[in-house]
């Protein structure tokens, strides 16, 4: 998740999202607070990207809720 933060700080979305798609498939089967902590936290990164257009950030968000719901 570190990676993916530091990519969208350099303004890499895209990249942002391919390495966190990459860490939730690696979260798979994982029940923990921090994981959810982590992938909260992502949501709220990717807040401001849904409503630009992307298509990324919304299919992400998409993914990570349905992560959350079965946590």
């Amino acid at each position: 998740m570190a990676a993916a933060e530091t990519h969208l700080k350099r303004g890499g979305i895209e990249q942002a999202c391919v390495t966190w798609h990459q860490a939730i498939d690696h979260m798979d089967g994982v029940r923990s607070v921090r994981t959810r902590k982590a992938v909260s936290r992502m949501r709220a990164d990717l807040a401001r990207f849904r409503a630009r257009g992307l298509r990324c950030a919304p299919e992400l968000d998409e993914r990570a809720r349905d992560f959350l719901t079965s946590t």
